[in-house]
């Protein structure tokens, strides 16, 4: 017997009972060279002998992780979908997206620190509001925080939160397509790293 929505909103989060449509867009479809990124990175590699091997496995590992991000986004989205769709007590889209979504933030965000442990930048300072300060702040909640009166992290119908930042959908998806012009900068043998 599926739960009533108080009953979800009183036991289990008010988050949850709070969806009333899927905001995430997908994304995946204006990338559509996705799903042959790491066959493409590797024939690179045995055809051409590019990137320099001292970038290979970074940026192997790279496109390796915001691949994992569009799949998690996508996973999430369907999820969603089911959720708004089937809704009605049955909760457990909700959990099952917002793991998926939590898995697309950590993949990006350790994408992001990757790059900025490797060009010693740093992309954010504490207090500038930017995508990648939230980015840090909704990651640093998934793995640290712990549930008190509600989820650490949680999504609304426009994006992802936590107690100290919001990111929208639309955000979250712009950075990744940013992340996706990176893999396809890797790609190429302009590759400004080459140097």
């Amino acid at each position: 017997m599926p739960f009533t929505r108080a009953a979800v909103e009183m036991f289990i989060s008010a988050k949850a009972s709070a969806i009333t449509r899927c905001g995430a867009s997908e994304v995946s479809k204006k990338v559509p060279e996705l799903d042959h990124w790491l066959t493409h990175f590797g024939l690179l590699i045995i055809c051409n002998n590019f990137p320099p091997a001292t970038y290979r496995l970074f940026a192997l590992n790279l496109i390796r992780r915001i691949y994992a991000v569009f799949l998690e986004y996508d996973l999430a989205r369907e999820e969603v979908r089911k959720l708004v769709k089937d809704g009605n007590g049955r909760w457990s889209p909700y959990f099952a997206a917002l793991t998926h979504f939590e898995m697309a933030i950590s993949q990006l965000y350790v994408a992001l620190d990757s790059i900025r442990k490797l060009m010693d930048h740093n992309f954010f300072t504490r207090g500038d509001g930017s995508f990648e300060e939230k980015l840090n702040f909704i990651y640093n909640a998934s793995k640290h925080d712990i549930a008190e009166t509600e989820l650490p992290v949680w999504f609304t119908d426009d994006g992802l939160a936590c107690t100290k930042a919001e990111i929208t959908f639309a955000e979250l998806e712009d950075f990744m397509l940013k992340m996706a012009g990176l893999v396809k900068a890797f790609s190429e043998p302009k590759n400004p790293i080459q140097a």
